[in-house]
């Protein structure tokens, strides 16, 4: 199972990536964000990529599910 992950680099991302990846029915996890991270989990690719301005149809070509957690802005102002 492939499962895109929008928003994968913030609070409840992480722990959704790292919880997808210990799952042995996830063989497969995108993660987005606007930043590629450093961080390596199980089974992830990044794509770095802004969800207001990207072809999103693309990237969630082949998904069996999309897990949307991006915000417009944090609540701590950064964009």
């Amino acid at each position: 199972m492939k499962v895109v992950v929008t928003g994968a680099t913030g609070n409840v991302g992480t722990s959704t990536v790292q919880a997808l990846g210990e799952s042995q029915e996830i063989d497969e996890i995108v993660g987005l964000a606007r930043r590629e991270p450093t961080w390596a989990p199980p089974k992830t690719t990044w794509v770095e990529a802004n969800i207001l301005s990207a072809d999103l149809g693309a990237i969630f070509d082949g998904a069996d599910a999309v897990i949307h957690l991006a915000w417009r802005s944090s609540p701590l102002g950064t964009r």
